[in-house]
Order: C-alpha cells, then structure tokens, then sequence
C-alpha cells in the first residue's frame, strides 16, 4: 500500500474513470492521498466529490488550470468500533 498515487484518467468515460478511482483508492493506505487528474472538459469533478463523500474520504484539494483537474482525495481512517 502507498501513501500517495496518482491517477491519470483524462479523456476515459466516465464508468471507465470511476472504476480505475475505486481500483486505486484501495492501493492508499488509510490517512493516505489519492490524486486523479481530470479533463477540464468532461468535467467529472462533482461525481467524483460526491462519490468520495459517500465512502467517508475527503476532498482536502482541487486545483483547475492548464486544461485539467487535479483533484486530492484524502482516504481518511475510519475509527473502528469498540465491543462493549
């Protein structure tokens, strides 16, 4: 597992783009960054803000400029229940 990766999906469909995030997402480790480089054009920014929401991991970062998306995923930790 890594700390930091890269993801380049610029100019895959969308369902292709998704499914390699989600394959990545799993090689970062917990506290660690997932960085994915999008197309200013399709613009999936909002889908992917939305998807990594609703797994529990943050957007710490987006950075738009030079035709492209660069956006920070932080794959937070989740704390793990206590047996009472």
């Amino acid at each position: 597992m890594t700390v930091f990766k890269t993801l380049d999906i610029r100019g895959l469909s969308f369902f292709n783009a998704f499914n390699m995030t989600n394959e990545a997402v799993n090689d970062v480790k917990a506290n660690g960054i997932l960085e994915i480089i999008l197309d200013k054009k399709k613009n999936f920014s909002e889908a992917f803000r939305n998807w990594a929401s609703s797994r529990g991991y943050q957007v710490s970062n987006v950075d738009e400029g030079d035709g492209l998306i660069r956006m920070f995923i932080t794959k937070v930790a989740r704390l793990k229940n206590k047996k009472r």
